[in-house]
């Protein structure tokens, strides 16, 4: 048996039933002869992001894998794995390797060595009879602890030769629970604290605990927010809910954050980034991760918990009714009236942008008109790097796990593209619907010819304003007297000309005919793209910095 071969057996029984990729890697006959189907995109980049958008979707129960050649293809797929290290996102990333003769001979690119900072785990296979020892490790590595990507190089001498089908044992996750000390001492500073606040990242998401997630806010009675990556853990139509917090956020976010005098960190490294939320330095945190290495990190920890979100929640919910013998605290009716107030100001100051008639189209009434049509449990959305993410996430409000995918550790441009692709391959039954602008779609445009060619209809929602929006903020100079933010194309032709259903749209009156038409044709099996021709909205609502 081949060493191709081999590797195409142990992914089958890891329930791999697809890989992403740019050919020609190592083991693509292989995985084609087992029946799994080859995905191939357009560039690297874009496979590895849709690799992490498939990851995420499923929650990792299905792990996506991309798989790329030697050399050139390695080289290029860097930015999408680096994306899914900064995300905290699982994918196994397999890269081709010119031959173990040419391992550190000059200019021979190797993978493991230049990807070890962007990879949980990072290995080479050395000899065919390494091949099972590497992939278990790699496994265990990806279902374990914190997520973060996994990589084995491919030699090709490997994957051609000769190889031994030695007995692969898949590994299982490993959960951990909190400390019991810790869990009763971070309970009983969240009960003596008369307005606690939750923030959720995505951990409760990987940890699928987005039921237990509620328990505890009910019993504790505080609101709950959760990070950009954590968008949609929690519902946001619940009564305690305050939204994502990123570079833009909620007033019921603001409001929050500046009433609360403890917090309940859950999920979250607490990472400090211009996309996070900030935390005022005098609130005392208790901080539960699956990562002890996020703890005091960036906050310092009044208590620190360490454990699987799911186990942990279960564990808080079970001690505060322990000290409060059964009853849970009595202020959830005074935070949920706190959240319910300022939430219709916020409401009744976003409703006339969301209706707007203003031409140029105010993007917001894109974004207004998607809400009024799409029921957001039946659909996946995810924005892209820029005014769009800053735009829709203060205002979507999600409602159950993954039904938005918010990102931007690294906020790379284009990103949304990959991700919707393997979102909506995880879920098939689901609406897939990406925002983007101009700017970042020109990243990454022709890769629509990808979800056309491999039958993959998402919904692309274009915010096309010609300019790098609000730029100008950061670049006045270089932008008045070269033009520098100014950008221009045609995009509904162009993926009109890649096979797409595509329209063009410039008058607000159309906006929900056309979200209604680009929705049926995804629901017909194709890809469609809507160009709505918009001003530069410079009324988004940033979080002071």
């Amino acid at each position: 048996m081949l060493g191709s071969q081999v590797i195409a057996n142990i992914l089958k029984r890891e329930g791999v039933d697809q890989v992403f990729c740019f050919p020609l890697t190592p083991i693509l006959e292989a995985i084609a002869e087992a029946g799994i189907r080859p995905i191939v995109a357009r560039q690297e980049r874009v496979a590895g992001n849709m690799a992490d958008g498939y990851s995420r979707t499923t929650l990792d129960r299905r792990i996506g894998v991309v798989s790329v050649q030697d050399s050139a293809g390695a080289e290029n797929a860097f930015a999408g794995l680096a994306q899914a290290f900064t995300d905290s996102s699982r994918i196994l990333f397999l890269p081709g390797h010119p031959g173990r003769d040419r391992a550190g001979v000059s200019p021979t690119f190797d993978a493991v060595e230049n990807y070890s900072r962007a990879a949980k785990y990072a290995a080479r296979l050395t000899t065919p009879g390494a091949i099972g020892d590497r992939f278990r490790r790699a496994f265990a590595a990806l279902r374990s602890g914190r997520p973060r990507p996994a990589l084995i190089e491919i030699p090709n001498d490997i994957a051609r030769g000769e190889a031994p089908e030695a007995p692969y044992v898949s590994p299982e996750p490993i959960q951990s629970m909190g400390d019991p000390h810790a869990i009763r001492e971070g309970v009983r500073a969240l009960l003596q604290a008369e307005r606690p606040l939750i923030r959720c990242g995505q951990g409760v998401l990987y940890a699928r605990a987005s039921a237990e997630l509620t328990e505890v806010a009910e019993l504790l009675g505080a609101p709950v927010m959760t990070t950009l990556l954590g968008k949609s853990a929690f519902n946001e139509t619940h009564p305690l809910a305050v939204g994502a917090g990123g570079l833009s956020q909620t007033d019921m976010i603001a409001d929050a954050l500046d009433r609360c005098d403890a917090i309940f960190a859950i999920g979250t490294s607490l990472t400090r980034t211009i996309f996070a939320s900030p935390i005022p330095a005098e609130k005392p945190i208790v901080h539960a991760t699956n990562d002890p290495t996020d703890i005091h990190k960036d906050c310092a920890a009044a208590v620190g918990i360490v454990g699987d979100a799911q186990l942990v929640l279960r564990q808080v919910a079970e001690e505060i009714r322990s000290q409060t013998n059964g009853k849970g605290c009595a202020r959830r009716a005074a935070a949920e009236a706190r959240v319910a107030s300022t939430r219709a100001a916020w409401n009744a100051r976003w409703a006339p942008k969301l209706r707007s008639d203003e031409v140029p189209i105010n993007p917001y009434r894109v974004i207004g008109e998607f809400m009024q049509l799409v029921d957001p449990a039946e659909a996946i959305v995810t924005h892209e790097s820029g005014g769009s993410r800053d735009m829709l996430v203060p205002l979507y409000a999600s409602t159950c796990p993954r039904s938005y995918l918010g990102w931007g550790h690294s906020t790379q441009l284009g990103f949304s593209l990959g991700a919707a692709m393997g979102a909506k391959l995880a879920a098939p039954g689901k609406l897939v619907a990406n925002f983007t602008g101009d700017t970042a779609y020109g990243m990454v445009g022709m890769d629509l010819e990808t979800a056309v060619r491999e039958n993959i209809p998402i919904l692309t929602i274009m915010l096309n304003n010609s300019v790098m929006g609000n730029y100008d903020r950061y670049i006045p100079k270089a932008h008045e007297k070269y033009g520098t933010r100014a950008t221009s194309g045609a995009y509904s032709e162009v993926a009109r000309g890649l096979g797409a259903y595509s329209e063009r749209v410039d008058d607000p009156g159309q906006v929900r005919a056309a979200l209604q038409r680009g929705i049926r044709e995804t629901q017909n099996g194709r890809a469609a793209l809507l160009e709505f021709i918009t001003r530069e909205e410079r009324d988004i609502p940033y979080r002071p910095r």
